[in-house]
């Protein structure tokens, strides 16, 4: 008798049916962001559906430029990157998986120039101050989000998970530490 079943029975989550109840949590690779990459992250996914982990989620993609993690992250905010996209999840269906991808914007963490968050606090990990958003640019990092998750939904995947956690962009704005606005 197996002890725990229910692990490996499916899963209705409403807009699609888990093989079973295994997630490969989020972990960035770096594969996207080398020559040949989304090539090489295919295949690499296609291998995680094959062992049968019913939900994998990518490691973090970012909504726009300033939410990169480093210089040449990945990202998805136009249609011109939705192709590179479609082939991890052409791949992992072909491999009868299901692939969420994770949305997340850096914030103060980016190692890069452009780096933004709620307020002009630098990381004690990031070489760079970050530029403090507008109300108008925080509405815009909110529509790239939604853009960036109706360009998942084009490339193939099966869902979005929003990082909101871990001290990034979402959660800069929620700790006081991060974030001395006295805006909305």
């Amino acid at each position: 008798m197996l002890k725990f079943k229910k692990l490996f029975s499916p899963l209705d989550i409403g807009v699609a049916v888990l093989q079973n109840r295994f997630v490969m949590g989020s972990m960035h690779t770096n594969l996207e962001e080398i020559e040949g990459g989304f090539e090489r992250a295919a295949v690499y996914y296609a291998e995680r559906a094959k062992t049968g982990v019913g939900l994998i989620i990518t490691g973090g993609i970012s909504p726009n430029i300033q939410g990169c993690v480093g210089p040449h992250s990945a990202k998805l905010s136009n249609r011109e990157e939705v192709e590179k996209h479609r082939l991890i999840t052409a791949a992992v269906k072909e491999a009868d998986g299901k692939i969420c991808m994770q949305i997340l914007h850096s914030g103060r963490y980016g190692y890069h120039k452009d780096v933004v968050a709620p307020s002009p606090i630098q990381s004690p990990i990031s070489f760079f101050k970050p530029h403090e958003l507008t109300d108008e640019e925080v509405w815009k990092t909110v529509d790239d989000f939604g853009q960036c998750a109706r360009l998942a939904r084009e490339a193939g995947y099966d869902g979005v998970e929003i990082m909101g956690s871990e001290g990034y962009l979402i959660n800069q704005f929620l700790a006081e530490r991060t974030n001395k606005r006295q805006d909305d």
